[in-house]
């Protein structure tokens, strides 16, 4: 009579049937169903592992190939998995799950317009499905369209306004667009945005996403009202406690009188010279007495712009 088996001590590719006989190999719809599984316990590295065995069986089999690119993504590899959803896409243009992974991983690589077009495809083909216009929002936040984010996520909230993962979006979307219209934070802000923070690590990336294109057009008093409330859900962070530091002094009080060279940047700076040049020998010739006052007061202006911004920023920085 042979040993007893102890199942709990063989994978799959060592099993055995009843009889003690070795088992069939997995095909590739199990190995398939076995990188779900790690996939769902974030076991990335052993997920890909299994899909890779998958794909030597059936190469061109489009799902191995999509999970294959979700693990690369959870691994922070987005040019990788770009490129596995390239492929997939040039196999099965329509391949739905295919097609949502890509828009998330075009969004995290920047391609924004794209991954917009991918989205809006989606919700052309399921317009009643809640997750995509949620989506669709929180990519409208980074471009700081809040007026459509708005409109979406209340969309989204219509169509299922229990759903944990848009009720979070929502709640991104309420202390992002909050912002932009009002004076200071709360002690309510904060918690609210540190709760959201606990139940969507992923926020975390989105409200960083909001802040630098604040930042980039201009919009510095929105941006540092929003990394305060982060800062205050998140007071030991080191790289929130810098930002806030270094854009105190960009929308310091002795900053306004720049307003427009820290809006439109060089834009502004081109424009203040040749208007200056202007101006100067517009008056030369039609009002003399007032050349010398506009040229001291533009002088002026011109190195208070060169003098004062690196001494408030100095001064927020310590």
């Amino acid at each position: 009579m042979s040993d007893p088996i102890d199942p709990g001590a063989l994978d799959a590719a060592g099993a055995v049937d009843l009889a003690g006989r070795p088992a069939a190999p997995p095909d590739a719809r199990q190995l398939l169903a076995r990188a779900e599984e790690l996939i769902e316990r974030r076991r990335w590295k052993s997920a890909e592992e299994v899909l890779r065995e998958g794909l030597k069986l059936e190469p061109d089999n489009l799902d191995l190939l999509t999970e294959l690119a979700r693990t690369r993504y959870a691994q922070d590899d987005e040019l990788a998995a770009l490129q596995l959803l390239r492929d997939v896409m040039a196999k099965q243009p329509s391949h739905f799950e295919g097609r949502y992974l890509l828009f998330h991983v075009l969004t995290s690589v920047g391609e924004l317009a794209e991954a917009e077009a991918v989205i809006i495809e989606l919700i052309r083909e399921c317009p009643g499905a809640p997750g995509f216009y949620a989506s669709y929002a929180r990519l409208m936040l980074r471009t700081l369209n809040f007026d459509k984010a708005r409109g979406l996520i209340a969309e989204a909230l219509r169509l299922a306004p229990d759903s944990r993962d848009v009720l979070q979006v929502a709640a991104l979307c309420d202390l992002v667009v909050g912002r932009s219209g009002r004076s200071g934070g709360t002690a309510g802000d904060a918690n609210a945005l540190r709760r959201l923070l606990i139940d969507a690590p992923d926020s975390r990336a989105t409200l960083h996403l909001v802040i630098n294109a604040l930042i980039e057009q201009g919009r510095l008093r929105e941006a540092y009202r929003l990394s305060k409330d982060l800062l205050r859900s998140q007071p030991d962070d080191p790289f929130a406690l810098g930002r806030v530091r270094a854009l105190a002094g960009e929308v310091h009080w002795a900053m306004r009188p720049l307003w427009p060279l820290q809006r439109w940047g060089w834009h502004a700076a081109v424009a203040l010279w040749i208007s200056g040049i202007a101006i100067s020998r517009g008056l030369e010739k039609w009002a003399p007495d007032w050349t010398g006052l506009f040229l001291a007061v533009w002088l002026g202006y011109v190195v208070y712009s060169w003098v004062v911004p690196p001494l408030v920023r100095r001064w927020a920085a310590r």
